[in-house]
């Protein structure tokens, strides 16, 4: 829908974030009047729609390019799963923002909400030394246990540290990955 009318990239995340406003202006008495859509019950997908496309690497991309491209994808996977402990599994001890912070926000967001989905779409993959960034951008809807619908969208850059046998999520510039609530910005 959003690439018909020719909005790309940042342009389609401010259309959505627009349209999810809008909704929430709506006059009283009509869906979308200035709550979110319940979700169905029993922990049913979630009602907004998500219009982002996920990306696959491409071809001619390096081999520890394309890991860190799929650790990306996998981070989210995790995050709609709700697997906390494989989404910690991909984040380095040494998270500049407190590991134990992040560990503490994952599991009260899961156990807040009832599902979560989310798409992620891969920009770009820079390598620098030891150093890997990956631009992404997310679009997330999750169902909270009062059964409302929030939608929110983002950029981030994913920094990872390599070493010999892993690649670990060190942080993060720009919109905390995929909204979750509760991880500290740095000191």
């Amino acid at each position: 829908m959003w690439a018909s009318c020719g909005l790309h990239g940042r342009e389609r995340i401010l259309a959505l974030a627009a349209a999810v406003l809008l909704a929430g202006c709506a006059a009283p008495g009509r869906p979308g009047a200035g709550t979110p859509a319940p979700a169905a019950s029993g922990g049913a997908a979630p009602s907004i729609e998500i219009q982002l496309q996920p990306t696959e690497p491409p071809a001619d991309i390096g081999a520890v390019e394309r890991y860190a491209w799929m650790s990306v994808v996998q981070l989210g996977e995790a995050y709609e799963s709700g697997d906390v402990d494989g989404f910690l599994s991909r984040v380095s001890r040494g998270f500049y923002r407190g590991y134990p912070a992040l560990e503490g926000a994952l599991r009260q967001l899961v156990a807040e909400t009832t599902s979560r989905r989310v798409v992620v779409a891969v920009r770009g993959v820079e390598t620098e030394d030891d150093r890997i960034s990956v631009r992404a951008q997310w679009e997330r809807v999750e169902v909270g246990r009062d059964g409302v619908s929030r939608a929110r969208a983002g950029e981030t850059v994913f920094l990872f540290l390599r070493s010999d046998t892993s690649l670990r999520l060190l942080d993060f510039r720009g919109d905390v990955p995929f909204g979750i609530e509760g991880i500290p910005g740095l000191p």
